[in-house]
């Protein structure tokens, strides 16, 4: 049973069947790990001091603790972000991106290993998909990585962005799961506020992450106003139409309240023109969703061909435009994005398989 893939009744009812005591106590014990695993950060059973050792051998034996190891890590000498890679049991690597912020500690969690959604400019769907990530495999991500910077640093990872390798809305229950264990009292204690997860656009699970209730942040892979255009550079978008799916993210946002963030990757002489620009404030205006327009210039994954065209960032200056463009409509910010001297930018995450 893989303990980081419960939540706090679950655990509740097994604790029950391992101990013959009263429901008092059962809660108290129970509790006591959950401290241990998510404040203490702490999943050897064996240090769990203030467990009896006939109890902690229970424990041993009746739960898989961890379900990833830090096989490698690479730290920025640029930006100071950490990219971490992951194995799995089955010797798959996942890898997630520790970014730092003067107020902040923010972890960038992949969902799945691999990706079907195959977009041309990102290195997470190269290799397609092979599996989706288990709940304790999420979880493990942000417990190692804070385990990691709490030895090292002594802070505190305070917020999640779900913009790692995958599609977290196909691998929404273990991905829901995760999030409950992020945001309990029980576990990491992290604020809804904090967390972002990003989509490419899965449009009956936007309804369906409203209508649950799920009150984290939403941003949306767009990358190119033009439905014909979208299709080509995210191979998966032929599923909905862009009106279709700003109409989801419209509902999102009148339910919720929560201004969505809009991420478009900058692609040079492809998706940079000032019609682009322009089309993109038309169809946002169109469906009146409030919105961040996070423009982000793109992260070389190699030679990577779009239509004859080489994928490169443009230039400054064609940026500049695009974005002076969008800012006299919405709130707008070019993300710079950290780590990409190690590979750990958006768009560079990838599938490795050790043998």
């Amino acid at each position: 049973m893989k303990i980081k893939s419960l939540n706090q009744v679950e655990l509740n009812k097994i604790v029950c069947q391992l101990l013959d005591c009263s429901s008092e106590k059962i809660n108290f014990r129970t509790n006591q790990i959950l401290k241990w695993i998510y404040s203490k950060w702490e999943d050897d059973p064996e240090n769990f001091t203030d467990l009896s050792k006939e109890f902690r051998k229970k424990l041993k034996t009746n739960f898989d603790f961890r379900s990833l190891e830090l096989f490698d890590y690479q730290h920025s000498r640029i930006t100071d972000s950490i990219k971490f890679a992951f194995k799995t049991v089955d010797g798959d690597i996942v890898e997630s991106v520790l970014m730092k912020h003067p107020d902040r500690y923010t972890l960038c969690v992949s969902s799945q290993v691999g990706c079907n959604v195959g977009c041309v400019f990102c290195a997470s769907g190269m290799y397609g998909l092979k599996r989706n990530l288990t709940p304790d495999e999420i979880v493990d991500q942000l417990f190692l990585a804070q385990q990691f910077v709490h030895k090292n640093e002594g802070k505190r990872i305070s917020n999640i962005v779900f913009m790692g390798m995958g599609e977290p809305l196909v691998n929404y229950n273990n991905v829901l799961k995760a999030l409950d264990i992020f945001t309990s009292d029980w576990g990491f204690k992290i604020s809804k506020r904090n967390i972002t997860l990003s989509t490419s656009g899965i449009v009956p699970k936007i309804y369906k992450l409203v209508d649950d209730g799920v009150k984290v942040k939403l941003a949306l892979s767009l990358h190119s106003p033009y439905q014909s255009e979208r299709e080509k550079l995210i191979p998966t978008a032929k599923r909905y139409h862009i009106d279709d799916l700003l109409q989801a993210v419209s509902y999102y946002f009148l339910k919720t309240k929560k201004r969505v963030t809009i991420e478009y990757i900058l692609l040079k002489e492809i998706n940079d023109t000032v019609d682009h620009a322009k089309e993109l404030v038309r169809i946002l205006k169109k469906h009146n969703i409030k919105v961040l327009v996070n423009l982000i210039p793109y992260n070389s994954i190699g030679n990577i061909y779009f239509e004859g065209k080489l994928l490169q960032e443009p230039e400054i200056e064609r940026i500049k435009r695009f974005e002076e463009i969008i800012k006299e409509h919405y709130e707008v910010s070019i993300r710079w994005s950290l780590g990409r001297d190690i590979d750990g930018a958006c768009g560079q995450l990838r599938m490795k398989i050790v043998s």
